[in-house]
């Protein structure tokens, strides 16, 4: 009888392998569930990488997701566990699963929307330009800013100090200050998240103003490879001067904006030569065409890479003075036809947004 009872008890067990895959399949907040049952179970869950890519639309008072694999495509507000109606959101960027926000008041907070956890970072009122991004090597959460100071008391031309902010030793260290020849960090005023640089393939990008050898204000690109925390600059393509960066199908996307209300989207080729290409052209919607985008306060951005090709682009309004286009903020783009089509989500925002990508993720801040 004995023998029975412990080939009973042998037979119950089940391989770890067996046990993992079958979490994996889990959804997100099932998952989350499970963390508690033993080490081994949360440790795979901390780890585990889901693939469901959302948008995340934030204004000054409200953050919403958009699931697009969905049965309805909704944008669902988001609570943030911060109350936004006393410190406004400034700016929002995502890695792996967390959030990083910019409080008015409030400064920086670490965020996991999925199991609601956030870390207070610094309630510094001075601020300039961010980055936020993972360090793999050393399964760190780590947050670049620049600070601006004068090295010259006679001067009022100021430099930039890069800061970089550990989470695990939740400490501030100064990595270095930047040539002067980077003049300013830029930002877009009808873009909140331009706070926070690109981040592309372990690289962050932001928009600057450059001095080159001739003496000469250029807008170029800062790039902060975070493998290595190394500088470099990237001049951008001959004439382009108006332009935002953001991440087309994983790539950094220059996108050049025109007078007359189109936008042209470049790219860096891979290889050594990493030269810029303009690869597509967004012409005009037909509902703004003959009209001047400087009088009505419109722009064009491309936000999403959707199936068959199709790009996702939201009309902006710097100010609210375009009445009755609200049904028509978001378009589809069919390169290979040419032709836009309207394309509703559900509940989002009544007033201007902004955007940023995300994917969920059980990693605690």
């Amino acid at each position: 009888m004995e023998m029975e009872s412990k080939k009973k008890k042998r037979n119950l067990h089940i391989p770890d392998d067996i046990i993992f895959n079958i979490l994996r399949r889990l959804p997100p907040k099932s998952l989350a569930r499970f963390k508690c049952v033993c080490k081994s179970w949360r440790s795979f869950a901390n780890q585990h990488k889901y693939h469901n890519q959302k948008l995340i639309l934030f204004s000054s008072y409200t953050i919403q997701s958009v699931d697009f694999e969905a049965d309805e495509i909704k944008a669902v507000d988001i609570d943030f566990p911060i109350k936004v109606s006393s410190y406004p959101i400034l700016g929002i960027a995502s890695c792996n699963g967390l959030l990083c926000i910019l409080n008015e008041g409030k400064g920086l907070v670490i965020w996991n929307p999925l199991i609601r956890r956030y870390k207070s970072v610094s309630n510094t009122s001075e601020y300039d330009k961010f980055g936020f991004w993972y360090d793999h090597s050393t399964d760190n959460y780590k947050i670049l800013r620049f600070m601006r100071f004068s090295d010259d008391p006679n001067s009022e031309r100021k430099r930039y100090s890069a800061e970089i902010y550990s989470q695990k030793s939740n400490s501030w260290q100064q990595k270095e200050i930047l040539p002067c020849q980077i003049f300013s960090i830029l930002g877009y005023p009808h873009r909140a998240n331009s706070l926070f640089g690109v981040l592309v393939n372990e690289t962050l990008y932001w928009k600057i103003r450059y001095i080159n050898n001739d003496k000469k204000y250029i807008p170029a690109v800062l790039c902060f490879d975070t493998l290595n925390e190394k500088f470099d600059v990237i001049i951008s393509p001959d004439n382009v001067h108006d332009f935002d960066l953001g991440v087309f199908k994983g790539h950094l996307c220059l996108v050049e904006n025109h007078r007359a209300g189109h936008i042209d989207m470049w790219t860096r080729e891979v290889g050594k030569n990493q030269n810029w290409i303009k690869f597509m052209n967004l012409p005009l919607p037909p509902f703004l065409e003959g009209k001047s985008p400087f009088d009505y306060y419109f722009y064009l951005v491309p936000i999403w890479s959707m199936k068959e090709d199709e790009i996702l682009v939201s009309v902006r309004q710097l100010f609210t003075l375009l009445p009755g286009r609200r049904e028509e903020e978001f378009l589809l783009y069919n390169p290979e036809a040419k032709i836009y089509k309207k394309f509703h989500i559900c509940d989002t925002m009544k007033h201007l947004f902004n955007q940023t990508t995300h994917t969920d993720s059980l990693v605690s801040p």
